[in-house]
């Protein structure tokens, strides 16, 4: 969708370029320039919503071409070391840094909404799981105006019920609106209902309430930086992600080398490289 995000706080600007690879699209960037992003989209009043790619979203969007599409109509985040070092096979120069999981930039994020006054809106997850983990953000980030709502509906589009939760957030005057709900019903529901949700940002955010509310437990920042927090997750639940971490990457592999066979679906597209934005 975006493939210029501008960033004008500090008479400056960057860009989140959009490229192309194994037949998705996303837009490389590190945890501060996402929250730059997002920055500017309230300050602007500019549209946008925020999804993320890891290894179960790619092999949706490549399973199912309405689920790539729901990704398309969005700036996407790279989630998961194994989407960096795909895209590094096919040639693109990417980091470490350009890996933006949410346990990692759910508190950045946060705190600069703390600091610039906007309101945060929070869809999703069990009840009980929401109430702990907003207790925890306002415990951690007192002043900070955040509500939410379970994401325990009716999310089919044009449902009375899901109706009710925009009314919500309209009514709340959310800037940033969080959506947890897993893939592909969060994002499903975000553009379903993203022309009448009058925040400027929507973000996709998956089981991170769960996390914040210490529902499930965090992964070691050092398993993430070396692309393992699905080892201890398989650990801790193999219930929940046996068939995600231990199937699903094998249909994945599958479907990539299908595509790769293909007469020129492996290749990429790229924007313009991103101009650095400006030290602060």
């Amino acid at each position: 969708m975006t493939e210029r995000c501008d960033d004008m706080m500090n008479g400056s600007s960057f860009s989140l370029q959009k490229i192309e690879g194994l037949g998705v699209a996303v837009n490389p960037g590190n945890i501060a320039e996402y929250v730059k992003y997002v920055d500017s989209l309230v300050t602007w009043q500019r549209r946008d919503q925020i999804f993320y790619a890891n290894l179960h979203s790619l092999y949706l969007c490549l399973r199912d071409p309405a689920v790539n599409e729901l990704f398309r109509g969005a700036t996407v985040m790279i989630d998961g070391m194994p989407i960096v070092a795909m895209l590094r096979t096919i040639g693109l120069r990417l980091s470490r840094h350009e890996r933006v999981t949410w346990v990692d930039f759910i508190w950045p994020l946060l705190q600069r909404a703390h600091v610039r006054g906007w309101r945060v809106f929070w869809v999703g997850n069990e009840s009980a799981d929401l109430k702990a983990g907003l207790a925890v953000i306002r415990s951690r980030l007192p002043g900070l105006v955040i509500d939410g709502a379970d994401g325990y509906f009716d999310s089919s589009a044009g449902a009375s019920e899901s109706r009710a939760v925009v009314d919500r957030i309209n009514a709340f005057g959310a800037d940033v609106c969080i959506v947890g709900m897993g893939t592909p019903r969060q994002e499903r529901w975000i553009m379903d209902n993203r022309d009448n949700i009058d925040a400027p940002a929507v973000l996709a955010a998956g089981a991170c309430m769960e996390y914040l509310a210490g529902a499930v437990a965090t992964p070691p920042r050092w398993m993430g930086r070396w692309g393992l927090e699905w080892a201890y997750r398989l650990m801790e639940n193999p219930a929940r992600f046996g068939r995600r971490y231990l199937i699903e990457p094998w249909a994945l592999l599958a479907l990539i080398t299908l595509r790769c066979l293909g007469v020129g679906k492996h290749r990429r597209r790229m924007a313009p490289r991103r101009q650095e934005p400006a030290a602060n």
